[in-house]
């Protein structure tokens, strides 16, 4: 309880010390609110231990992060597989968003569909759609590359799919490449 009362009698003193150094400063008020949440804070952290939270360790919770920022191995590994984990998760979403765009927006049903990732960027995307009467196959879309153009209804689809895809991923159409193939 001493040194509870000791840490609250020089966090009062550093908020009068720092009340000093800015008298009559502009920031007055954001400064006073700053250090009156730091007081409560103080004041209430004893009272908040003795509340009994399930799971909820605070000192626990400090540390975990502490040894994470200091860099221990133990922790990296759980971070680096929890963000490889989302990252795939992300992926996923985006393989299904896209799948379900252009099947709504093209009225074709995509049959295949492959993004190929480099570490956190999309680099390609390979497509097979199916329109009612037929199948035809989107070769592989390179993001950056320009590619080979084609004839007809298949020029058409490419033109709308690449439309599509500008839209909804907020791309410039000039930076998405299609190649249809016929089978």
């Amino acid at each position: 309880m001493s040194q509870y009362l000791q840490y609250l009698i020089w966090m009062m003193l550093f908020v009068i010390v720092i009340e000093m150094i800015f008298p009559d400063s502009a920031y007055r008020k954001y400064i006073k609110l700053v250090l009156g949440c730091i007081l409560i804070y103080t004041m209430l952290k004893p009272i908040v231990s003795l509340i009994p939270i399930e799971g909820a360790d605070y000192g626990a919770y400090v540390k975990k992060y502490q040894m994470l920022l200091s860099g221990d191995s133990s922790i990296g590994l759980n971070y680096e597989e929890e963000l490889d984990r989302q990252q795939d998760i992300l992926q996923s979403v985006y393989e299904t968003s896209m799948k379900d765009y252009i099947e709504q927006e093209a009225e074709v049903s995509v049959a295949w569909l492959q993004i190929n990732w480099n570490k956190d960027e999309m680099e390609s995307i390979n497509l097979i759609v199916q329109k009612p009467s037929e199948t035809l196959k989107v070769g592989e879309i390179h993001i950056g590359d320009k590619s080979e153009t084609v004839d007809g209804s298949e020029e058409e689809l490419k033109n709308k799919i690449k439309s599509l895809l500008s839209n909804f991923y907020n791309v410039q159409v000039c930076n998405i490449h299609i190649t249809v193939q016929k089978n």
